[in-house]
């Protein structure tokens, strides 16, 4: 009797478990699209490609490993691939902000050397 309460309640167990872990990869891989989208809009792909080539092929292997119901596996390349479009995401911010402070820079020397040109005066 209590083999049997036992199977059962594994049965009746079995698929809430599935359940969680399909719900769980669907968070990870929402969280995952929206990072590799914010690299994309942030400029990624001409600023950080190796990044966020990285953070789309491993979306990509995420997607197909939910479509096969991998859940624990979705949800692990899921995680990697939200990390590499945060990655992505930064990098493409600090080239901007590096490339913003370059051009900063060379106007104020242009300042300076006119400064200097008219002999200190304003």
């Amino acid at each position: 009797m209590k083999t049997r309460t036992l199977a059962l309640a594994l049965l009746l167990a079995v698929p809430g478990m599935t359940y969680a872990g399909r719900q769980e990869a669907e968070v990870m891989m929402t969280r995952a699209q929206g990072a590799v989208a914010a690299a994309d809009r942030a400029g990624a792909p001409q600023e950080a490609a190796n990044e966020y080539r990285t953070a789309r092929d491993t979306l990509a292997r995420a997607q197909g490993l939910f479509e096969r119901k991998e859940w624990d596996d979705s949800e692990l390349e899921a995680a990697k691939a939200h990390a590499d479009g945060r990655l992505a995401e930064a990098r493409a911010r600090q080239s901007k902000a590096e490339t913003a402070a370059a051009q900063i820079e060379a106007a104020i020397e242009t300042l300076r050397a006119e400064i200097a040109r008219q002999g200190g005066r304003p």
